[in-house]
């Protein structure tokens, strides 16, 4: 990275991620009382020689020595994608040499010597510093936090944050992940207590100790890998590379083939390059050697003798090079012809593996796989040549790498595979084996942000099931290390390449061409655009004159390194230059990115303004997530203004807009917003304003699925309405108290509620914009007629509704078809019920609300399972259920769990079924009673097959007491066809006869025709 200092910080002062390692002497106070001075003195000696010994060994810069402490950093001055490692290496070895120090000094019988070290990774502010702040001054929150897990640490404990290390922490040997709440950080950092080296060689080894990635897609790359290895076996040597970026899979794809390689009855020898500093001459190929021999790193000339001598057996011996030189070659002291201890000439060694591999390719078809060679030395690169010039050999020869120099030689003859991102549904597929109750966009979320990378979506999903709160998007503390990574990347590139991408950066993920080329001077076919993308980190959007970062956490990595001052003008500037463009028309198309770097440059008061602007756009065009975004930006700016009546007015006006674009989506931190609302229009003594958001309130905990809650926050809202006369909110208020009083089963009550607000409203113009509203009231007493078997009179009421609504896009269409498709289910008819889900589903999509997708889901698949009876079906409303709990969305929920429950005693999953069953139950407590029937009757047949505790008789009645209450009586019916069908199972036709009769009567009074054919069946068994 480009040492450019941020405006206003001291001259040389960078941004930039470094590792910090803060080491202390364990009760140093107590140890320098009871020593002698003088050899208090010799004990800190030692320890200062450590420190000076160990930190640069390892890649590390010692900061400051302070007494019996020290402080170093990893990543300077150049940032390496293991300096996570490197500084974790440094703290064993220094506790190691500590550990040992009591055998060289004189110290008092009862005293012991300890360090305990601290280990974090994050974005720091340094510059030079002096005698007294040490050689670099450290400031930010990531240089506390590496002291608090210092201070925190016990006796020879080593404490490194999960975020450092990442899927590096599997070199060591480890404790359990701890979650450890430190002073300055609101969540609990995991971290790791570090015990030692683990024997794991390569990273790719160190990643699958955590468990590999499931792999996906790649077939095509696999085919060509498979084919010129068939072309390898039959005598032809193959030479082949699988060149990407960091991250993109290389090794898996590597490894996938190996293992079908060793299938095909090949040998597979394998062998890593590294950049760590312990990195030998020779590496790859003396890994392959000791491998092949069953040798270790540490070995004896006569064990290594002994060990070659078999490996060599049965090779051909007119093609074994000498045994003295592949001894050598291992790095070991052999006699030479004057019987003289020498090593090997470079020439010999090369010759010595030549011959070892073409011995090895005449007994069988040999793959040499090579993993990382764009860290091979010259050495190694020379035995490649040198076994690539077996030509007529069965050799496969196989490395991958991030990329090569330009104008190399020895890539002239291979076949390179350029690996890309996985597309949608490859990450899509991958997301969800990852963080199985990750939503449809969420995952969205994921591929964008991560670029399709597969490592940056492992170690983004891999931090986010340590989260409270999943957040795909935006810049994430769990993972620094992937930061560093990506930083390392950026520091290769030339200075005026890494300024451009810091300007790019800050103009946002997607970059208009012509904004950058007047910041900057370069447009789209700049040498040092173009660079940039050769780089894989900027590459032509879809939309013409725009770019777009290939990774998002690469922009916000490299965003973050621009100091804050320099950062801010820049915001500012790009934000007149939009202005500037916006004059010249079309400003509506400009508002979000103004909202956006006004509000980064610190004009609160443009800030709050525009993001007013874009919520309202995004509102007219059904947007609700961007709504909901942008109106929560636009309350975050006015809380920088002065307050003012003004200031108040605004921010309550914006508050109401928030809560209408939640009603479709909501989720409980909207709740805290609106109770805010409540608050301020409360010292305010604004019953108006009170009303309003205690309305907003009762409409979210309706959304959520807290009926009782919603009722009391909505008579709440009735009382301010009726004290200001406001009519038209009181109706609101009361059809709203209406649909939640239906969402509870209070029927009676609600159809009395409902019905008054549809016949208010036909009172009045229903094109207003009101319409809305109307039309959902309609749905929902739709729902109630439904429930109580009044089919046609639901189906007249919803298409009244959907007319209403009709061509407007507005998302009270997908609720609408939602209610339509759950009152065909009951009806039985499950064809009509997967139309209407399915548009309503795609309803669900455009405006981004998970609740509608997630239950559009699970009313199409339900259908389906009754049509198909495909296992599928019920695996897709699983999956729907889990993300709307996963977000506590729980408004009808009970109704997924009584379709689960069903299905699962279908298809024979009892344990599963009583889960279900059990989460239906608990949600009748909380007045969501809308599935508790189907559970109970699906209990009852567990139980009549003999899986539950209790009599069939016992579920039977509760079904039966759960329809009643409801006063559903398609529910009552089909749970007296389920009893009836239960006692012809134990040939009791007595009993069965009469419930079959009060059945067949209602399914005809009703047109159910499904179930009436179900019940024939049932009585042609008599």
């Amino acid at each position: 990275m480009a040492d450019t200092p941020a405006p206003g910080a001291a001259a040389g002062a960078q941004r930039r991620y470094l590792t910090m390692l803060f080491s202390d002497l364990t009760d140093s106070t107590r140890i320098a009382s009871s020593m002698e001075t003088e050899d208090y003195a010799e004990l800190l000696s030692h320890l200062r020689r450590f420190y000076l010994d160990v930190i640069p060994k390892h890649g590390g810069t010692l900061v400051q020595i302070q007494g019996d402490g020290v402080l170093a950093i990893f990543g300077y001055p150049e940032t390496r994608e293991e300096n996570g490692r490197q500084a974790t290496e440094a703290a064993l070895d220094l506790h190691e040499r500590v550990r040992a120090l009591k055998n060289e000094i004189t110290l008092p019988a009862q005293v012991a010597l300890s360090l305990h070290t601290g280990v974090h990774s994050g974005l720091v502010l340094f510059e030079a510093g002096d005698s007294v702040r040490g050689r670099f001054e450290l400031l930010g929150h990531a240089t506390n936090l590496a002291s608090r897990l210092s201070d925190v640490a016990e006796a020879d404990e080593i404490l490194v944050s999960e975020e450092t290390l990442g899927p590096e922490r599997n070199f060591f040997r480890t404790g359990e992940r701890r979650a450890l709440r430190l002073k300055g950080k609101d969540e609990p950092m995991g971290v790791y207590r570090i015990l030692a080296r683990a024997p794991t060689g390569s990273r790719y080894e160190a990643r699958a100790r955590r468990g590999l990635v499931p792999f996906v897609g790649r077939r095509p790359e696999l085919d060509v890998l498979e084919r010129n290895l068939r072309q390898a076996m039959e005598g032809q040597l193959r030479y082949m590379a699988i060149a990407a970026p960091a991250g993109l899979g290389k090794t898996r794809l590597a490894e996938e083939f190996l293992d079908r390689a060793a299938q095909l009855g090949c040998q597979v020898h394998r062998g890593y390059c590294e950049s760590y500093l312990s990195a030998e001459p020779l590496q790859p190929f003396l890994q392959m050697l000791r491998s092949y021999c069953g040798l270790g790193r540490e070995m004896s000339v006569a064990l290594a003798t002994e060990a070659l001598d078999k490996a060599l057996a049965g090779l051909d011996p007119a093609l074994l090079p000498d045994r003295n030189d592949l001894l050598r070659a291992l790095s070991l002291s052999v006699p030479g012809a004057a019987g003289e201890a020498r090593r090997p000439a470079p020439e010999r060694a090369i010759a010595a593996l030549r011959g070892l591999f073409a011995a090895l390719a005449a007994q069988k078809p040999a793959v040499v796989f090579i993993d990382d060679w764009q860290w091979s030395d010259d050495l190694s690169r020379q035995v490649l040549d040198a076994i690539r010039d077996l030509a007529t050999q069965s050799i496969f020869v196989l490395i991958t790498t991030r990329g090569f120099a330009a104008g190399d030689a020895g890539m002239s003859d291979a076949l390179i595979l350029d690996l890309v991102p996985f597309n949608e549904e490859e990450a899509a597929a991958t997301i969800a084996r990852l963080l199985p109750a990750t939503g449809p966009f969420e995952i969205g979320e994921i591929t964008r942000y991560s670029g399709g990378n597969p490592l940056f979506i492992e170690e983004l999903c891999h931090s986010a099931a340590h989260e409270a709160h999943r957040r795909p998007g935006g810049a994430r503390s769990g993972v620094a290390w992937l930061h560093t990574l990506i930083e390392s990347r950026v520091a290769r590139l030339p200075a005026a390449q890494v300024d451009l991408a810091r300007t790019a950066a800050v103009i946002g993920n997607v970059i208009p061409v012509w904004l950058l080329e007047r910041l900057t001077g370069c447009g789209e076919r700049h040498p040092l655009v173009e660079g940039l993308a050769e780089q894989d980190f900027i590459f032509p959007a879809q939309l013409a004159g725009t770019l777009r970062f290939k990774h998002g956490i690469a922009r916000d990595v490299i965003y973050n390194s621009v100091g804050l001052r320099e950062r801010k003008a820049l915001h500012l500037r790009i934000a007149f230059l939009l202005q500037q463009e916006g004059a010249h028309g079309g400003p509506e198309e400009l508002y979000e990115p103004l909202a956006y770097h006004y509000a980064a440059g610190g004009n609160a008061e443009e800030a709050a303004r525009y993001a007013e602007l874009a919520g309202d756009k995004a509102t007219a065009v059904s947007a609700l997530d961007r709504a909901q975004a942008q109106y929560r930006a636009a309350l975050a700016a006015l809380d920088l203004l002065i307050p003012s009546d003004e200031i108040y007015r605004r921010w309550s006006q914006i508050a109401q807009r928030l809560g209408m674009a939640c009603v479709f989506d909501p989720s409980r931190d909207q709740i805290d917003v609106l109770r805010r609302a409540v608050e301020l229009a409360s010292a305010h003594d604004d019953p108006n304003a009170i009303a309003r958001a205690e309305y907003w309130l009762g409409y979210i905990n309706y959304g959520l699925g807290d009926s009782g809650v919603a009722i009391h926050h909505l008579e709440r809202a009735l009382a301010s309405a009726a004290r200001v006369g406001d009519q038209r909110l009181i109706a609101q208020i009361r059809a709203t108290s209406g649909q939640a009083r239906a969402a509870a089963c209070d029927y009676d009550n609600a159809l009395a509620l409902l019905e008054e607000a549809i016949s208010g409203k036909r009172q009045r113009d229903k094109g207003s914009r009101t319409a809305v509203g109307f039309a959902y009231t309609l749905a929902c007493k739709a729902a109630v007629l439904g429930d109580r078997g009044q089919f046609g009179e639901a189906y007249a009421c919803f298409d009244e509704a959907i007319e209403s609504v009709s061509g407007s896009g507005h998302e009270v269409e997908g609720s609408i078809l939602c209610w339509r498709s759950g009152v065909a289910l009951w009806q039985g008819r499950w064809e009509k019920a997967r139309r209407a889900a399915m548009r309503a589903q795609r309803i669900a999509e455009r405006v981004k609300s998970l609740y509608l997708y997630a239950m559009s889901l699970s009313l199409g698949a339900y259908a389906g399972w009754m049509l198909e009876r495909a296992p599928g079906s019920l695996e897709t409303i699983t999956d729907a259920t889990s993300w709307l709990e996963t977000r506590d969305r729980g408004l009808f929920i009970s109704l997924n769990y009584g379709w689960l429950a069903d299905g699962m005693v279908a298809g024979g999953r009892f344990a599963e079924a009583r889960r279900y069953a059990a989460r239906a139950l608990i949600r009748s407590h909380k007045e969501d009673r809308i599935g508790e029937a189907m559970a109970c009757r699906a209990l009852a047949r567990s139980a009549a097959l003999g899986h539950q505790r209790k009599p069939a008789e016992h579920y039977i009645a509760r079904a039966m007491a759960a329809a009643s209450a409801r006063g559903s009586p398609h529910e009552i019916a089909v749970t007296q066809l389920c009893h009836a069908e239960i006692e012809l199972a134990r040939a009791n036709r007595a009993k069965a006869g009469p419930l079959l009769d009060r059945a067949e009567d209602a399914f005809r009074s009703m047109a159910m025709p499904w179930h009436l054919g179900e019940a024939d069946r049932l009585r042609r068994q008599f």
